[in-house]
């Protein structure tokens, strides 16, 4: 399943596909969100839907997905690999 986040900067608004966003970019983005909110349980606990902004809501959303894309990621490279060769019989 493919993801798109909606992203608002100076340029307008644009559609990014976070499955083409390199693992550091994604790395980047979740330490950020670290860094300026503490982590993700702490935020989501104090976020209010009625009382929050739309800015907040994005957050979390985009942090939420952050989180989804790099744990796909991690656990498509653990699948690949398979135990030792069988014996023969």
């Amino acid at each position: 399943m493919t993801r798109l986040l909606a992203i608002k900067d100076a340029d307008g608004e644009r559609e990014v596909d976070l499955s083409l966003l390199s693992s550091k970019k994604i790395d980047k983005k979740l330490k950020s969100y670290q860094k300026k909110f503490g982590g993700f349980t702490k935020f989501l606990r104090s976020y209010d839907c009625e009382s929050g902004s739309p800015e907040d809501y994005l957050t979390l959303i985009d942090w939420e997905c952050l989180l989804h894309e790099q744990k796909n990621r991690k656990g498509a490279r653990l699948s690949l690999v398979k135990g030792g060769s069988k014996k023969p019989r």
